[in-house]
């Protein structure tokens, strides 16, 4: 019985050269369906924070420019995203009330600084600006026109008002706020010269 079972190891026995031979097959016929198999998908990149205001520019820590949020979900949008103040420059007749109202609504502390166009970009406007930047406890703020045009000018003309900040400076910051069709005022205000044209293309010659 015993030389049976001796007999039966014997009889199983794989020889190294084939079992190493069938390890061989074995792993090349696992890696050829790892290589089958489909590629792994990478997960969709993620896409970028959708905008708070129109033409949204963040030229100061902690502050925003643009133009307003058309709608009380707009507000909600500013408030969930931590912001506790929304400064207001648009005049009067852009609804004033129904803005209030939304942002209010919405959590956010509403101050309205009227600015329809280059006259009321003024030393009083700028030092109501001044006093809402200057307290800690109104940030996150929101400075919003209907384009951040205004938001740009007033922003410009307070930091060479009332900040000491030069020039230069003040303009470049005027224009990371959204500046544009008002900067030929806000460069006298600040007693630059006008912006330079660029020099005219020359005529194609005559064939």
């Amino acid at each position: 019985m015993a030389s049976e079972s001796r007999g039966l190891s014997r009889a199983i026995r794989v020889p190294p050269g084939l079992a190493a031979a069938v390890l061989a097959l074995l792993t090349g016929t696992a890696a050829a369906a790892a290589d089958s198999l489909p590629p792994t998908v990478a997960p969709p990149a993620s896409e970028p924070p959708a905008l708070l205001l129109v033409n949204e520019r963040n030229p100061l820590e902690g502050v925003l420019t643009g133009g307003a949020p058309k709608d009380l979900e707009g507000f909600r949008e500013l408030a969930a995203a931590g912001f506790h103040t929304f400064v207001d420059l648009r005049a009067d007749a852009e609804s004033l009330a129904e803005a209030r109202g939304a942002a209010e609504g919405a959590g956010l502390v509403y101050e309205s600084i009227p600015v329809s166009g280059e006259a009321e970009i003024d030393l009083a406007s700028a030092r109501r600006l001044e006093a809402v930047l200057d307290d800690v406890t109104r940030y996150p703020i929101a400075v919003a026109c209907s384009s951040g045009n205004r938001a740009g000018a007033l922003l410009a003309v307070e930091s060479f008002w009332l900040d000491g900040v030069s020039p230069e400076a003040a303009l470049a910051l005027g224009k990371s706020a959204g500046l544009t069709r008002l900067e030929p005022s806000v460069r006298l205000l600040l007693g630059l010269p006008p912006a330079q044209e660029p020099p005219a293309k020359p005529a194609a010659p005559t064939p």
